[in-house]
């Protein structure tokens, strides 16, 4: 037997109280005089005998009277036998994605609300927990508004989180927690928790069916002359024959495809006019989880790539090849480098350069360092720069000049700067030929001289040459090749802008933009204005985004009004595993239903209340207490 209220129980020290009025005569008798004193003797013999009686029964009725008062305002009872009580109740509700699936129509989540709404109590106070939310210590009218207006959110906690987030309050009032999940096996992230399962009961969600196909992710698997190649990768385990994608920007339609889904991954490539796509979507018509059946992406306008040209010699080449709307070109003499031009190129030239200055080469490195690229051709009178920009680069070479005719005979069409060029690879062409070039020079190969001695290498961000390109050593200015190469290597200078990010990671974005220093930039999008984190840059500002509460969608980046640019984010796609856990597994009581779960408890906190025994237990012995004292004489 426990009490509601334990500390009343010392008041039964006040017990001592009549059993030190019955024990103590604190009435004086008065001497008489009586003739007759033998007749005296037997009736005050008497007289005691049945006093002393009358006394001890009184004392003890008195006594439970009291003991039974007190103990009723104590409250005893017996615990429920399933261990729970909607008295500190805390309850967590699952609001994944994946409480999307349905069981007889409605949503997993669905259920779960309604069968809360149907038998929280109004006079009780509850506290919730979800997957982005903790309200503590709320009526039932309080948290009825509450239930109505969550949300399916990406975030999911794991027990060990669930049972740290409601430690102190369990530890503080006694709380129960009621788990009411479908339970993923990501719930259980740790095998060996330590579960105080006689204050947990759990209910699990189950639909009816698991079959689901998802959206894995989205590519640009190519940006050539005026189209775009996207990538839609697709998994699940749902087999259907004429499943539709659909592309958008916006309202706008723009491509559809309809094929057979009958393997677990599979893959399909939207080509479409190269464009910018602000507000793009890819959506399939599964009826599984709705949340993976789309994904936002965005291809903002791009901006001219910054080239930069150091040059001592004839540029003209660089000049036809680099020009507007794609390339911002500059060409500037060694000695008349402006720092600025430096810091804000994306590609960067060493064209036959005779002497660089060391602190023009240590502000090339740094660039370089930051991300971009470097393109090195060096020059056959002056091999000492190539031995600098080795040195400076951690290259390791020690070129030596080669005389002699060579031909360009070798591509490598695997390697990343060729990928998609080419449509098929060509065995027979034009060989572009060399009268000299730098030897003793390694790495990953582009193009190729017939002694297989690399012509053009790469390594990380940085190609470089070994072979002068002006006419009086080279006719590579003049071979098709001259025109793919030089263009991929300005192409990639600046990488394509990521389709997406993802809602629940903390995400660095580097966005192409220059503002005026008591300006910000603004994240918007449907019912959203903020301000992110952000850190300014000569060319660039880099924001943070991740850390804020961001539904799927696509978003602009402003400042003062004007758009910036577009971004698209879209929730992990950990939910759509579905695979599921027993909660048994960590021992804790489970049960059919909400309505099961209230319904037991309630029934056990019924029958357990003794209160009302000790009521009618003091009620008695009052009664007692006056038939002693009217009746007996």
């Amino acid at each position: 037997m426990q009490f509601e209220h334990p500390e009343l129980l010392y008041a039964l020290f006040l017990l001592i109280i009549p059993i030190l009025v019955h024990l103590f005569k604190l009435r004086r008798f008065q001497k008489e005089d009586f003739t007759n004193v033998k007749f005296l003797k037997r009736v005050v013999q008497q007289t005691r005998k049945s006093s002393q009686l009358k006394k001890f029964l009184v004392l003890f009725s008195r006594m439970f009277l009291l003991g039974f008062l007190i103990l009723a305002f104590a409250k005893p009872y017996f615990p429920a036998e399933s261990g729970g009580s909607t008295k500190n109740l805390i309850i967590y509700l699952d609001n994944s994605c994946s409480m999307q699936l349905k069981n007889q129509d409605d949503e997993l989540l669905e259920i779960a609300r309604n069968g809360l709404l149907e038998n929280l109590d109004v006079t009780l106070e509850y506290s919730l927990v979800t997957n982005d939310a903790f309200y503590t210590k709320k009526s039932g009218n309080e948290l009825k508004g509450i239930l109505q207006e969550i949300k399916y959110t990406s975030k999911q906690l794991d027990l060990k989180s669930v049972l740290l987030k409601t430690q102190q309050l369990r530890e503080i009032d006694s709380s129960n927690l009621l788990l009411i999940s479908d339970f993923q096996k990501v719930f259980l992230s740790q095998k060996e928790i330590d579960v105080p399962y006689k204050s947990i009961s759990s209910i699990k969600l189950t639909p009816e069916s698991t079959r689901n196909l998802k959206i894995d992710s989205l590519y640009l698997v190519n940006s050539k002359a005026g189209m775009l190649d996207i990538e839609v990768l697709l998994s699940g385990n749902l087999k259907k024959d004429g499943l539709i994608i659909s592309m958008y920007d916006g309202s706008q339609l723009l491509s559809r495809k309809t094929i057979d889904a009958k393997n677990t991954n599979i893959s399909t490539i939207f080509s479409i006019p190269s464009q910018p796509i602000l507000n793009g979507k890819v959506v399939i018509d599964d009826e599984g989880l709705k949340y993976d059946n789309i994904v936002y992406f965005s291809i903002s306008e791009q901006p001219p790539i910054n080239v930069l040209a150091i040059s001592d010699e004839d540029s003209n080449f660089l000049q036809r090849l680099y020009t507007k709307p794609e390339f911002n070109l500059i060409i500037s003499e060694a000695n008349k480098i402006e720092y600025t031009d430096i810091q804000q190129a994306s590609l960067i030239i060493l064209n036959e350069v005779s002497e660089l200055s060391v602190a023009n080469l240590n502000n090339i490195k740094q660039r370089s360092d930051k991300g971009s690229s470097v393109l090195f051709i060096p020059n056959s009178k002056n091999g000492t720069e190539l031995i600098r920009f080795s040195e400076k680069f951690q290259l390791g070479y020690r070129p030596e000049w080669t005389e002699g005719e060579k031909l360009i005979t070798t591509i490598n069409f695997d390697h990343p700067l060729l990928e998609n060029v080419f449509q098929k690879e060509i065995q027979n062409f034009e060989y572009p030929r060399v009268h000299g070039y730098f030897s003793n020079i390694s790495g990953n190969s582009i193009l190729s001289f017939q002694n297989n001695d690399p012509f053009l290498i790469s390594k990380s961000n940085t190609y470089i040459f070994t072979a002068p390109l002006n006419q009086q050593i080279s006719n590579f200015q003049n071979s098709p090749l001259i025109v793919p190469i030089l263009y991929q290597i300005g192409l990639q200078s600046l990488p394509p802008a990521q389709l997406y990010y993802q809602t629940s990671e903390l995400e660095e974005i580097s966005i192409p933009a220059k503002i005026e220093q008591d300006h910000v930039l603004h994240l918007t999008g449907v019912n959203l204005d903020f301000i992110p984190q952000q850190q300014r840059f000569v060319d660039r500002v880099s924001i943070s985004v991740g850390s804020e509460n961001l539904d799927a969608g696509n978003y602009e980046i402003k400042s003062q009004d004007k758009i910036i640019s577009n971004l698209s984010f879209n929730e992990p796609r950990k939910e759509s595993e579905l695979e599921y856990l027993d909660p048994e597994i960590f021992s804790v009581q489970n049960h059919e239903s909400i309505a099961e779960y209230f319904s037991e408890v309630k029934a056990g906190n019924e029958s357990s209340s003794l209160w009302k025994w000790f009521i009618i237990f003091a009620i008695i012995f009052l009664a007692i207490e006056m038939l002693l004292l009217k009746l007996l004489k």
